[in-house]
């Protein structure tokens, strides 16, 4: 085909499904004015753009309810373009009744995609059309297409999961799964010293416990997780002398890990991820850990609205959001979680909750329990009591 005709969806998957698909040399996406609005207008021209496909693309806009108005448009359209095809996924009834009609008197095939299975569905007139190859997306263009931007800090930090530290790793989180209230609170007291101590790149780090009280911070010590520690080898040396503290961790990575209480679950079920796609491969495109957004994508220094999602990869086009909460869940979990995947997902977004324990409380338990169904939201709870096969299995699934 040379002219794709699409029907302009809120949702951009569906605006760009069949142009990623088929790439024509022309789309021109026909919708209502309030819909087809310019942030989503120019969200699209960049993606394709950035995408390689170097279609000419035009926006008709047509009445919500002038069907004779719609008809004629389309029958316009078709009349001035060669070897046309409409795509079906997404778009409004009345639209889609003017294409049943145009197809039937003149012939124009008529598909659409299934982009929970990612097939092509042959409605009218396909003979000729067979199946084109898989479609993937990257997490920035994703987000780019939604009309955001991905911040790239230049003080990002790449960890790197070598043998070396996938060893590591998985001793510290069978020790934190012990307890993790236990480790969530003196990862964060060790996160407290790193703001008081000058040198933050530094490994071996000194402070005054006294120092930390006056800012009112907590100062809890508990020795048999430190012994533990230096036992493993994680923490290589440790010394306290009245308030003073010193301390030196084994590299940079360990030290991230026990001076920030989140990171461990977070790097864990990013490990597991890993290994699933290195069993399966094609099991994502890409995965990333940290991804902070941009909403309107100018990035610059200015103060703007900027969110952080814990996980996020993309299964050919479907983006796939993962919240990580090593801790007591709050309502505004969901929230968060729900926000940005429904403005940098759509409609087909995957949403998941890992959490170690979600509340005490059963009347909150039960609430976001309900609530996350609600939302679409699949939670992993308890993952701190599962197995390391019943973790990955469960990741698998649910993912996938």
């Amino acid at each position: 085909m040379k002219t794709l005709i699409e029907l302009f969806d809120t949702c951009q998957l569906n605006n760009i499904v069949a142009g990623l698909a088929f790439k024509p040399e022309k789309i021109i996406f026909v919708g209502y004015k309030k819909v087809m609005n310019n942030r989503r207008t120019s969200a699209l021209k960049n993606f394709f753009a950035a995408k390689g496909i170097d279609a000419e693309i035009s926006f008709e806009v047509v009445g919500r309810y002038d069907y004779e108005y719609i008809v004629n448009k389309l029958s316009e359209i078709i009349d001035s373009n060669e070897d046309c095809c409409f795509d079906l996924t997404g778009g409004k009834e009345l639209i889609l009744t003017a294409m049943g009609e145009i197809s039937a008197t003149k012939k124009v095939p008529m598909l659409q995609f299934d982009l929970h299975s990612g097939n092509l569905v042959r409605i009218k007139n396909c003979a000729d059309i067979s199946d084109p190859p898989k479609s993937v997306m990257r997490i920035e263009e994703s987000v780019a297409l939604n009309g955001g931007g991905v911040i790239k800090s230049r003080d990002s930090f790449e960890w790197n999961l070598d043998e070396s530290f996938r060893h590591d790793l998985e001793i510290m989180w069978r020790i934190s799964t012990r307890n993790v209230r236990l480790w969530n609170r003196q990862t964060t007291v060790f996160g407290n010293f790193e703001e008081l101590y000058d040198d933050i790149s530094s490994l071996r780090i000194s402070v005054d416990l006294e120092e930390l009280q006056k800012r009112k911070e907590d100062i809890f010590i508990n020795t048999d997780l430190i012994d533990e520690l230096k036992a493993e080898g994680l923490i290589v040396e440790y010394i306290q002398k009245g308030n003073i503290v010193t301390l030196r961790y084994k590299n940079e990575q360990v030290k991230r890990c026990l001076s920030k209480a989140g990171n461990i679950l977070e790097l864990y079920a990013y490990m597991l991820l890993n290994e699933i796609e290195s069993e399966e491969k094609g099991f994502y495109d890409h995965i990333a850990m940290g991804v902070i957004v941009d909403w309107d994508g100018e990035i610059d220094n200015r103060a703007e609205t900027r969110n952080e999602i814990d996980l996020m990869l993309m299964r050919d086009i479907i983006p796939v959001f993962i919240s990580c909460k090593n801790g007591e869940v709050h309502k505004e979990a969901l929230y968060e979680l729900q926000t940005m995947a429904e403005h940098f997902g759509g409609e087909y977004a995957k949403k998941i909750l890992l959490t170690s324990y979600m509340t005490n409380d059963a009347d909150s338990r039960e609430y976001i329990i309900k609530r996350a169904r609600d939302m679409g939201i699949e939670i992993i709870d308890g993952v701190d009591k599962l197995g390391r096969r019943d973790f990955k299995d469960i990741l698998y699934k649910k993912v996938r």
